[in-house]
Formats: C-alpha cells, sequence, structure tokens
C-alpha cells in the first residue's frame, strides 16, 4: 500500500487501510498478513495502530523486508 507524497499525512493511508480490512472480513479472512520495511516509520506506526503485531518465521521472497506483521480479524 502506497501513498503518493502530496497526499501523505492527509489520513488517506488509514482510510485505505480501514477499507482493506473492512473488505478482507466481508470475504470471511481469519486474518491480514503484511511485509514492510521498519524504515517506512509512518506506515509501520499506522499498521500497528490498526492493531498489526510483528510476528517472525515467515521467510519473503523480497529483499528490502525486514518486518512481518500480523492482524487477527474477529466477526
Amino acid at each position: 500500500m502506497a501513498v503518493s507524497p502530496k497526499a501523505q499525512g492527509k489520513g488517506i493511508g488509514l482510510l485505505l487501510a480501514e477499507s482493506a480490512i473492512k473488505w478482507a472480513k466481508e470475504k470471511g479472512a481469519s486474518k491480514i498478513y503484511l511485509e514492510s520495511n521498519t524504515k517506512l516509520k509512518p506506515a509501520i506506526k499506522l499498521y500497528e495502530k490498526l492493531g498489526f503485531k510483528e510476528i517472525k518465521g515467515i521467510s519473503s521472497s523480497y529483499d528490502r523486508v525486514d518486518i512481518q506483521m500480523m492482524l487477527a480479524l474477529h466477526s
């Protein structure tokens, strides 16, 4: 997920993330998994605000990934 630099800081990332979470719940998902990089501090802060928790032990095919997070969805 990315937001144009011109649109950053206006809550658009939060709206996008909330919409994605709502969509996943509607589709019956039990969890959401994401990969990111800790250099993206605003993104990591947003994910944590939404309830994502850091997880370990899953390999990634992306070289820049240094954090993986999961959100458990409750009905």
